[in-house]
C-alpha cells in the first residue's frame, strides 16, 4: 500500500462501505468510539469475531490458530492466545518476528 487515505471519524463508515462493497474483507474502523464499526466479522459464517470500541476489545472469537469459533474459517492475519483486555495500553510489536505468507 503507497498511498495513505485521511478520513475524518464521521466518514469512517461510509469509507469502511466502500471498502467492503469493492471486497476487501475484515475491514474496520479503528481509534473511533463506533462499536459496529469497529467489529471485524468472519467472512465465512459472518458472526463477530472481534468487537472493539476505540483501543478496547469487548469481545474476541478467534482461536489460538487463528480461525473463527463459530465455523472454523481462517481468518487473514497473526493471531495468539487473548488472555486478558489491555485497554489503551500499546504493545509493542517487532515487524521482524512476523515472515510473509
Amino acid at each position: 500500500m503507497t498511498k495513505v487515505l485521511v478520513v475524518y471519524a464521521s466518514r469512517h463508515g461510509a469509507t469502511r462501505g466502500i471498502a467492503e462493497r469493492i471486497g476487501l474483507r475484515y475491514v474496520y474502523t479503528g481509534n473511533v468510539h463506533d462499536t459496529d464499526g469497529g467489529t471485524t466479522r468472519c467472512s465465512g459464517c459472518g458472526d463477530a469475531v472481534i468487537v472493539r470500541d476505540w483501543h478496547r476489545i469487548l469481545n474476541y472469537r478467534v482461536t489460538d490458530d487463528g480461525k473463527c469459533k463459530e465455523c472454523g474459517r481462517a481468518i487473514a492475519g497473526h493471531f495468539g492466545k487473548f488472555e486478558k483486555a489491555f485497554g489503551s495500553r500499546r504493545i509493542p510489536v517487532r515487524l521482524a518476528n512476523f515472515h510473509a505468507a
